[in-house]
This record gives C-alpha cells, structure tokens and sequence, in this order.
C-alpha cells in the first residue's frame, strides 16, 4: 500500500483549489437565483390588488353567463348605496342588452370580459385586439360609454395579453378575493370565503348568473361595511399612474417627489417651540 505524504505547500494549494470551488458554487447559485428573480420580476401582471391609504375595496362582477339575476343584484347594490364594476363578455351583451343599459343607467362601472369569453393566452396579437375591441364597441353602442378596464376570460393571461390591453388602453384587473360563487357554494360558503380573504384594496370576484351569489351580496356588503370598508368601483380605486407592481400583483404609489424649486424644509409641530 502506497503512501502519500503531502508538503505544506501542495496543502495550502489544494485547500485554496477547495475554496474557489466553494466560493463559485456559492456564488454562482446566488447570481442563478438572481437572475431567475429579475426574470420573474419582468413578468407582465395585471393588477389584483392596491395598496391605498384607509380601507377600501371594490366588487368586481362577472357576466358571461345568464342575465336572471342582474335587476336582483342591481336592486342589492342601490339599496346598500353601493357601486359595483361589472365585466362584460360582448356575446352577453348580444343576447342581453337590455341588461348591459340597467348596469349602466345605475351608475355601476362596466368593464371589458373578452368578445365570446375564450382562453385568450392562445391568441396572438391579431386576435387579442379584436377579442377586446369587439367586447368594447358593443358596450359603447348599447351605453354610450367605452370600457376602460379588462378582465381576461378565466383569469387566464400571459404577457402578450396584458401588454397588448394596456396599449389599447385598458388597464388589466384580477382579483386576490375569489368568493368561489361558481362552483354552486351556498351563500354561507360564499360569505366564509369572502371574509377570510378580503383585505385592504382587494378586487373581488363575483359571477352574475351563479346559484347563490345574490343570496350571500348582502350579508357581503353588511360584512365589509361593517368591517370599516369603502367599497369603490374598480377603477376608482386602482392607481393609473405613479405606481409601482409587486410580484404579487399588488400596486403601490410612488413616494411623491418634493415640489420643484423647493427645498423640503423642517416644520415643526404645532404646539412645539
């Protein structure tokens, strides 16, 4: 059996060898991480929710479905002095019209839910557009007003959907409150979920046409009224500029910058000499 003896040069040599190699796995795992983080910080994302000062919150409808419930959903939301955002899809708006002018002519916010409510991340460019401008010219034509907001079908986006929205014009809304009406939940369910999830600025998700969502509205409104809330139409609530994005989706405002040519000086309190 051989024997290696090893000279304290040759082990200072090797033990440095061993440090690199630790030093370049470390390291190198952390840049991998960092730019992996950077990638995903580049992500397109609509917005699910608002950082605000006070307690807000808005109720985001969707209607894709049935219009049987809208004049009891309408009737809901005046009596609680309430304004809602409706998302329409414009096939709804076909073979509903009549229901799109009472949402409207009510004072409630109608946002954009797609032309014929299909999974819109496997569209390109071309036919992303005409899915959200035909929804548009039908909301237009029957209310005179021009949605400003859309919601993807499904909720289902990429970054081509939510770059091509937004240069139309239209900002892109989600929602961090699902109240999970679509799967038939009872009104009990539908208000458990809503108040373990609603917090300050979130966007909620309701469904016109859903089994018991009219049900649960007013035990929802009282709740979060109850709770301090101010329930505002989406787009009253959402930042349109000076903002930024988390990676949650989460929209906070800048820092505002002091007035130019002024110089941010001390005030004191009052009462203090």
């Amino acid at each position: 059996m051989r024997i290696w003896v090893i000279g304290r040069r040759e082990s200072a040599r090797m033990l440095a060898l061993i440090g690199v190699i630790l030093a370049v796995l470390f390291f190198g795992g952390n840049f991998f991480r960092g730019v992996q983080a950077t990638a995903a910080s580049k992500r397109q994302l609509p917005i699910y929710s608002v950082e605000r000062e006070g307690k807000t919150i808005s109720l985001g409808i969707n209607c894709a479905w049935d219009n049987a419930d809208i004049p009891q959903l309408l009737d809901i939301l005046d009596k609680a002095g309430v304004k809602a955002t409706f998302f329409v899809v414009g096939q709804w708006c076909d073979k509903y019209p009549e229901s799109v002018k009472a949402i409207g002519d009510a004072g409630h916010e109608i946002g954009n839910h797609s032309d014929r409510h299909k999974d819109m991340t496997k569209l390109d460019r071309a036919g992303i557009v005409e899915e959200i401008e035909n929804a548009s010219d039908k909301v237009e034509k029957i209310t005179g007003t021009r949605p400003k907001l859309f919601r993807a079908p499904s909720g289902a986006y990429n970054d081509l959907l939510v770059e091509t929205a937004r240069g139309l014009g239209y900002e892109v809304i989600q929602w961090d409150c699902d109240s999970i009406d679509w799967k038939g939940y009872t009104a009990d369910e539908i208000c458990n979920k809503v108040e373990k999830k609603a917090g300050p600025g979130s966007i909620t998700l309701f469904h016109s046409g859903a089994k018991h969502t009219a049900e649960a509205l007013p035990r929802v409104i009282e709740y979060l009224k109850g709770e301090g809330y101010t329930i505002l139409p989406v787009s009253e609530m959402i930042y349109w500029d000076n903002y930024e994005m988390d990676v949650q989706g989460r929209q906070h405002p800048l820092p505002k910058a002091p007035d130019s040519g002024e110089t941010p000086s001390f005030q004191p309190e009052k009462g203090r000499n």
